[in-house]
């Protein structure tokens, strides 16, 4: 085929993509799609020989459009099955209908009695070849997002009437996150009994009385794909867990046998314990810091050689607002001076109580056999603060690794890791201590504190406050240096909470802090010119692929305009709503 040719068929494409169909030449039109099938097939590896990196990135984007075209038209084509009852053909038909050699001319021979398919799914399992269970998921997204049946075989509109106009209408929106969406809301309400004639609209709300699906689909309308998961999976789960009644499991180190030649062990850990070992793990897998550096290089060749140890010299400096140099902190030494005191006499009471629940892995500290998967009564999500007596041995496990981890090595050269506890309080609830009821509080990385667990913390860590203005601004500015102090980063944190390009989900200890205005071209050190960016993004933001600019005395951020041509200035939700 000449060019001219080629040129002269795309016309006749065009013009048949703009006019109407004739609706009586089935036949052709199934040849049409057919044709264009293989077509595609042989463009799309036309194209896959060009070197030009423009084409192949113009041929993906063509080629996931098609993608999402056909998520969609396979729920179409499910409720398009059903209407028709495609099921009922007759094996005759069926044949033909495979072979391209069906009669459409004349009406459709369908099982008067017992089919062999039962119905929509069961068919398009074996039809398609697909598993069984593919064949029904996909008519009940249908009936979520497309249409449902009625008793008299017609159609009604689909359960979720908004997600399904965001599932047709949005084609830069992935439709199986649409799917998720429907099939997780579907399982809070009621069962739905459109095929016995009483179609159930949604009714399930939220604590604040909004529907569930009018929430969804507002999430869902978030331009960011990342925020857009992270903020829809916490919908999601907030009304699972508000809808169901867990009980915690016993927190502690149990035993789960070897695999090959190492020791298998499952880590459950509760209350304030969880941040602490989560500022643990953030610390050392941070290459930034001193410590960071030195627990990865020991966790990667415990027994190297001192020849292939790390050079002190080469370290990077550690960030002063994550330093472990320091000595731990009063709630952390309080913990460290109680477990050494209690230490030889805690080794020779329990010796022989160690011994065998170490090998059975299973026993509480009373010797009581703990069955697997079984949970825990009333009032041990605390026993890391009872007597020792009352700790239960896979408790006190846990108790000493947390203690092993906050201890500095005094013989070795590397340095160990102070884990931090960070906590935001709302002031209105700090000035009605009486009640603690009101008293709550949310860690750095973003888990919900109860009474009991910020109370302690009350107790134990230090306080400091942040004043925030009217603009969401911190009004201390503090000094004009190079570099960000200690308290301006706290101030600045506070109020980012993470990283601000958005869907951004690093944890605080790798934040680093930027200036807005640049420091080289004349901005200042403050607060105000401050914001958190992971090291990651504030690399971006130094090479000109991101962009942040000012929007109401808050840093915002333009993506680059192949990702937003709109060039909208967005600033990262997620932290702030965790």
């Amino acid at each position: 085929m000449g060019i001219h040719q080629l040129a002269a068929a795309t016309q006749i494409l065009r013009e048949a993509i703009n006019g109407a169909l004739p609706r009586q030449a089935a036949g052709v039109l199934l040849e049409l799609v057919a044709s264009c099938l293989a077509l595609l097939a042989k463009l799309s590896a036309a194209l896959r020989e060009s070197d030009d990196p423009r084409v192949a990135a113009a041929h993906a984007r063509l080629v996931e459009l098609l993608y999402r075209y056909t998520l969609r038209e396979q729920l179409r084509s499910a409720i398009h099955l059903e209407s028709t009852g495609a099921h009922l053909l007759e094996d005759d038909e069926l044949a033909a209908v495979a072979d391209s050699t069906a009669n459409l001319a004349r009406p459709a021979r369908q099982h008067s009695g017992r089919a062999h398919y039962q119905n929509t799914g069961d068919f398009l399992a074996g039809w398609l070849g697909l598993n069984a269970h593919e064949g029904q998921h996909r008519v009940s997204d249908a009936h979520l997002l497309i249409a449902r049946r009625l008793m008299d075989g017609s159609t009604a509109a689909p359960r979720f009437a908004q997600l399904a106009k965001l599932y047709a209408e949005a084609p830069a929106l992935d439709p199986r996150m649409v799917a998720r969406a429907a099939r997780a809301l579907d399982k809070f309400e009621p069962a739905d009994t459109s095929f016995q004639g009483q179609p159930l609209q949604p009714t399930a709300c939220n604590a604040q009385g909004q529907l569930l699906e009018e929430q969804a689909a507002e999430l869902l309308k978030e331009p960011d794909r990342a925020t857009r998961e992270t903020r829809l999976a916490a919908m999601l789960n907030a009304e699972r867990k508000a809808r169901t009644q867990t009980r915690n499991p016993q927190p502690g180190i149990y035993p789960r046998g070897t695999v090959g030649d190492c020791d298998k062990y499952e880590l459950l850990i509760g209350g304030t314990q969880r941040e602490e070992f989560r500022s643990t793990l953030a610390q050392a897998d941070n290459p930034r810091t001193t410590a960071g550096k030195a627990a990865r290089a020991a966790g990667a060749a415990p027994d190297a050689a001192p020849g292939q140890q790390a050079n002190a010299a080469d370290e990077p400096a550690s960030d002063d607002l994550f330093s472990s140099s320091e000595p731990p902190p009063p709630w952390a030494q309080a913990e460290q001076e109680e477990h050494e005191e209690h230490c030889e006499s805690e080794d020779h009471e329990d010796a022989e109580s160690n011994s065998a629940a170490w090998q059975s892995g299973t026993q509480d500290a009373q010797g009581t056999e703990r069955p697997e998967g079984t949970e825990s009564t009333e009032g041990t999500r605390d026993s890391a603060f009872l007597g020792d007596g009352d700790v239960p041995v896979p408790q006190r496990r846990l108790n000493a690794l947390l203690a092993a981890l906050k201890q500095h090595s005094t013989g070795s050269p590397a340095k160990g890791i102070t884990p931090r506890i960070g906590i935001h309080i709302q002031l209105n609830d700090l000035q009605d201590l009486g009640d603690p009821g009101k008293l709550g509080a949310t860690t750095d990385h973003g888990l919900k504190l109860d009474s009991v667990d910020t109370a302690q913390l009350i107790c134990q860590g230090e306080i400091y406050r942040v004043v925030f203005g009217p603009d969401g601004q911190p009004l201390d500015v503090g000094r004009k240096e190079r570099f960000f102090t200690e308290a301006m980063k706290r101030a600045i944190f506070a109020r980012d909470r993470g990283c601000i390009v958005p869907g951004c989900s690093a944890p605080p200890e790798m934040l680093e802090y930027h200036h807005n205005d640049w420091w080289e071209r004349g901005g200042c050190t403050s607060t105000r010119n401050g914001s958190c960016l992971c090291r990651r993004h504030h690399h971006a933001v130094h090479a000109g692929l991101l962009s942040v600019v000012t929007v109401g005395g808050l840093a915002h951020i333009l993506l680059p305009k192949h990702l937003d041509p709109l060039q909208t200035p967005r600033r990262n939700s997620v932290p702030v709503a965790a």
